[in-house]
């Protein structure tokens, strides 16, 4: 099959993979439906007969889901899933996870527990991540990465690696209105000086812990510039 370039708005695709000596039957709908229940955008699946890829595309087709072709994936497992996810969106290319499903057609239990911390993680900073794209102008000696938002481009993503610093100063900055954790859309401190800013990284105790967190940053936007109109 000739390889087909993705839309990067898919971002992540969750490709489950069949036993290729272990026929099985398999529940279409249900694969599908956990899929995007755990913010997968795009699903594939390795090794299935015509029959059973044509179930998965009507499933997908059902849950508003992309079926995409099979592509070379890694397993989704390790604490560094995360740090994959982030890599695969600088590199600008979608990233695919796959899982293997059972003799009876279900996903392996071991793959349960980082199937459901990536989709903790989705549901908080997954509008953020699917909407950014690399920035090539800002930069940091911190262990983070910087985006831009495809749409709206006065909106900055730093995701930033665990362990987390008190601080974080990022350069070619411009001037920022706002600066908060995209989790919890707590505001933070920051002093900015021309294009540099040094930001209070505060978390507090009852926020969700992950291996990467992410700021946004918002700059002037367009609409700042509209005066209010009297009457």
């Amino acid at each position: 099959m000739d390889e087909i370039k993705e839309d990067l708005n898919i971002g992540i695709v969750l490709q489950f993979t069949l036993n290729p000596n272990h026929p099985s039957e398999i529940n279409t709908d249900t694969l599908v439906r956990q899929a995007r229940d755990s913010g997968f955008r795009g699903v594939s699946i390795e090794n299935a007969d015509e029959l059973q890829r044509k179930l998965m595309a009507e499933a997908c087709e059902k849950y508003a889901i992309k079926f995409c072709q099979t592509r070379p994936a890694i397993p989704l497992q390790g604490p560094d899933v995360l740090a994959k996810l982030i890599a695969a969106r600088l590199d600008g290319y979608n990233i695919y996870f796959k899982v293997a499903l059972t003799a009876d057609g279900k996903i392996a239990e071991n793959e349960i527990p980082d199937l459901d911390i990536l989709r903790q993680w989705l549901d908080r900073f997954g509008h953020a991540y699917y909407e950014a794209r690399p920035d090539h102008e800002i930069t940091t000696t911190a262990n983070a990465s910087i985006f831009r938002n495809n749409i709206a481009n006065y909106q900055i993503y730093v995701f930033i690696h665990q362990p987390l610093a008190t601080t974080i100063t990022l350069h070619h900055v411009p001037e920022l209105k706002t600066i908060m954790w995209i989790d919890t859309r707590k505001e933070l401190n920051f002093k900015q000086k021309g294009d540099e800013v040094t930001i209070e990284l505060q978390r507090d105790p009852d926020d969700a812990e992950f291996t990467i967190y992410g700021l946004r940053l918002q700059a002037h936007r367009p609409e700042d510039d509209i005066k209010e109109t009297k009457y």
